[in-house]
């Protein structure tokens, strides 16, 4: 029988939350010759594969790839070049699926064969994930659209998360969709750009993804690192309106952008060993991205006049 799907679980330093995790993928009652899960080692420092040993012993659909620390980006890249689903599922190793909800997503995949599926999710603590009873969604209900409406329709770009999609592997592969190397952040790009060149999509408010809010995660920890991350992240949102956008596609992705630097510059305006440096990490952008502006509403505009001629004034403009 043909893999339908593959699970790409990406694994570092997550021995506290790995085995619940793994343990989700085999609680969807799917036989286990119609998918794979892919658990790329990204040189994890801790115990983390020690915990779920018997877990891999005991199915013959794991596979586990091995590499040094390149960080989430890398081992999404690698976990896709060896998949040899139909479809692939990005599973994050502290995050969970919700028991039993593959079943109804994969049939869809099946009659419809979109190049994206986006389907519900839910944010839960570490408290709420051990306490709460998830009530099992009895309909799938699907609607079909395409990558660009849906951009227009649904995008939004403070929740543009790899993970909430099944992606056709054709579609990745056809379309050179892969995450960039060596940042955080690399949901938004990717997912950006998967909008924009997908043909057929379905979207779903079907609830399937258990989203964990805990503390050390990437957001949660913000470092002179992360923010500069978003450089790399606005320059290739500035790129993609080379994309043949209509005016209105274009005014999404403007918004965007400039909700990307807003979130940015609202951690600068609030870390005070950042906002020491706020001066440099604004040259950093503006040599990352030297046409950048904002456009659309006045606010927008004096936003681009502040980046350009009063970094600190853009900064403090940002600290509400």
């Amino acid at each position: 029988m043909a893999i339908k799907l593959s699970i790409i679980v990406p694994v570092y330093n997550v021995e506290q939350y790995i085995r619940p995790c793994v343990e989700s993928i085999f609680k969807q009652g799917l036989e286990e010759d119609t998918y794979e899960v892919i658990l790329v080692n990204d040189g994890t420092k801790d115990n983390s594969f020690g915990v779920i040993d018997d877990i891999i012993k005991a199915h013959d659909n794991i596979i586990v790839e091995e590499q040094e620390n390149q960080g989430l980006s890398a081992a999404r890249n690698t976990g896709i070049a060896k998949a040899k689903g139909d479809y692939i599922l990005f599973l994050d190793s502290d995050d969970l699926l919700i028991e039993n909800t593959l079943g109804k997503l994969t049939e869809a995949l099946s009659s419809s064969s979109p190049d994206i599926l986006y389907a519900g999710f839910i944010k839960m603590t570490n408290e709420e994930i051990d306490t709460r009873k998830m009530e099992l969604q009895e309909e799938c209900i699907c609607r079909e659209t395409t990558g660009r409406k849906g951009f227009l329709e649904d995008y939004n770009a403070r929740e543009c998360y790899a993970w909430r999609a099944f992606y056709k592997r054709t579609f990745l592969e056809e379309k050179h969709l892969r995450f960039i190397p060596g940042i955080y952040f690399e949901d938004v790009p990717f997912t950006t750009e998967c909008h924009l060149v997908a043909g057929k999509c379905i979207r779903t408010d079907y609830t399937f993804y258990i989203y964990r809010q805990r503390p050390g995660s990437i957001v949660s920890a913000i470092n002179k690192k992360k923010v500069t991350d978003f450089h790399h992240v606005i320059a290739r949102l500035w790129e993609l309106r080379q994309k043949g956008l209509t005016p209105a596609e274009d005014h999404q992705l403007m918004d965007a952008i400039s909700t990307t630097f807003s979130i940015e510059m609202w951690y600068v305006s609030h870390t005070p060993e950042l906002y020491a440096e706020r001066k440099e990490i604004i040259a950093d952008l503006k040599k990352k991205v030297p046409g950048l502006y904002f456009n659309g509403s006045l606010k927008k505009r004096f936003k681009s006049f502040l980046f350009r001629y009063a970094p600190d004034l853009c900064v403090k403009f940002h600290a509400r």
